[in-house]
This record gives C-alpha cells, sequence and structure tokens, in this order.
C-alpha cells in the first residue's frame, strides 16, 4: 500500500482494515492460536521485511487470487501475476528486434511472435509488448544476475510493427525455483511444498484505448506446469515451441545453431484508437 498515508480517511481503507482484523480475530479464536505460535508469527512477518522478502511472500500466496479477483470477465488474453521481477523504463526497441543479453548468453535461441489485436479482430499497429524473463539457468537481470554485469538482459519495450506484429529474437527460458534461502523458502518447505516456477514469458501489452494485458506465456511440456508454486498458470497461457533444425533456415537468421520459435498473439479488450 505504497500510498497508504493518502487513504486512511477514505471508507474504503477502514472497511477493508476493519474486515481483516476481524477475519484474523476470527482465525486466532478458531484455532485457539497459543503465544508461542503468535510469536512465532510476528518473527516470521519481522524476517520477511528485514531480507526484504514481502513482495515475493505476497507474489507466491496471494497475488494469483488478486489477479483472478481483478480480470474476471474481462475479455480478450487472459492474464497472469506480474511478479517481483519487473522493471520500468526498459530498453526501448522496433519489432523485430533480439533483445539485449550477454555475449555469450546461454541456452537455445528462441523467436518469440504473434500479433497483438483488439477482441474485435483489428491489429493494433504500434502495440508496446513490455516484455521480461529469465534465462536459461533460470535467473533475472538485475535481481538474480547483477545490473552491472548484464544491464536489461532479456529485457525490452517492444514496438510491434504497422500491422500489430511482433517478433522478439530471445533464449528460452529455464524453470527456476523462487528464492530459498530467506523467510519464504523457509516457510514454502516447512508447508511440504515445493518451490518451482515452470518456465516462462512476462508481457505487460499496452495499446492507447484498451485495457493494459499483464500476463505470462508458459512453455508447454515443463515439468512442473501443473504444480507451479505461484498458482499463476491457466491453460490458455500454455503454448508449444516448434525446433527448426533445417540449415538454411539457421543460416538466414544469422545462426549457427538449430533454434526454436513460439507463436502467440495478444488480445487486448477496449476501444481502439489510433497509436501515438
Amino acid at each position: 500500500m505504497s500510498s497508504a498515508k493518502n487513504q486512511f480517511d477514505k471508507p474504503r481503507l477502514n472497511q477493508l482494515f476493519d474486515d481483516l482484523n476481524a477475519t484474523l480475530k476470527d482465525f486466532i479464536r478458531k484455532h485457539q492460536v497459543t503465544y508461542e505460535e503468535f510469536h512465532c508469527a510476528l518473527a516470521f512477518l519481522s524476517e520477511v521485511g528485514e531480507k526484504g522478502e514481502t513482495p515475493l511472500l505476497f507474489d507466491v500466496f496471494l497475488e494469483s487470487t488478486v489477479d483472478v479477483v481483478n480480470n474476471s470477465g474481462r475479455g480478450g488474453t487472459e492474464t497472469a501475476v506480474e511478479g517481483p521481477f519487473y522493471l520500468p523504463d526498459m530498453p526501448e526497441m522496433k519489432s523485430p528486434c533480439t533483445l539485449p543479453h550477454r555475449p555469450n548468453e546461454p541456452g537455445d535461441v528462441l523467436i518469440f511472435l504473434g500479433t497483438v489485436r483488439s477482441t474485435e479482430g483489428n491489429p493494433l499497429p504500434g502495440a508496446i509488448v513490455d516484455y521480461w524473463q529469465a534465462d536459461a539457468e533460470g535467473a533475472y537481470s538485475h535481481f538474480n544476475i547483477p545490473k552491472e554485469k548484464a544491464p536489461f538482459n532479456l529485457r525490452a519495450r517492444v514496438k510491434a510493427d504497422d500491422l500489430g506484429r511482433f517478433e522478439i529474437q530471445t533464449w528460452v527460458p529455464s524453470s527456476y525455483e523462487i528464492p530459498k534461502g530467506g523467510p519464504t523458502g523457509a516457510l514454502v518447505k516447512a508447508l511440504g511444498r515445493h518451490a518451482w516456477r515452470p518456465a516462462h514469458l512476462h508481457a505487460l501489452v499496452q495499446y492507447p484505448g484498451c485495457a493494459d494485458l499483464i500476463t505470462q506465456v508458459f512453455l508447454q511440456g515443463d515439468k512442473w506446469i501443473d504444480s507451479d508454486v505461484v498458482g499463476a498458470v491457466k491453460e490458455s497461457l500454455i503454448a508449444g515451441m516448434q525446433r527448426h533444425e533445417d540449415k538454411a533456415e539457421i543460416a538466414k537468421r544469422g545462426l549457427k545453431h538449430p533454434f526454436y520459435t513460439l507463436e502467440f498473439d495478444f488480445v487486448l479488450p477496449g476501444g481502439v484508437k489510433k497509436a501515438a
């Protein structure tokens, strides 16, 4: 609640706080919470704050529900959680493009392509695909990978062409475990759950006059697709990759090894206005 100081006089804040407080008190009564358990919870929440894991904790246990509540019946491509690894002000690029990357970026090349269109079927020229992902080892730039070693690695704001099409050359991401060294990981382990997220691509898609879309595209066949620790997978967001081994096709792309393509269209609800 970044703007909490401006919310205290508003009825909704009081309504939400009072309801939450009442729910927690009912929980304490129902389960006869002991002082030992109460102090354990306080110590856990203090550690979450000290380790800077509040966004991670909420992402793992609550954000998928907030996503469903806020986007039910909106139409177009289904939404998914934003997660804790988004960065504003990413480099701006035009489609087709190759994302910022390291000289020896690990893994296989992936061409992610599709069209941004409205729910009425109209292509949205110049739509912005704000894109980010983990690398082939499950690491995010500026988080698991220090910024100075790989600034904006595998991240960019990509502008679709005049027909609403986008083509992004990147690398196949890996499934990964959420950070396990802090209190959130300790809680997941104590609950007897695994900490894995299936491989996925993130996108924030925008076009004037249309509702913003925050979503993830999940790679079909991933081992953890049916048991995402965050619970964010939706059937319509699962897409399959195609492997390309033809030497002429590889050479045409300026590559030296086989590569993959993944096609996925983003559909935005709302009115349509000409992009700026």
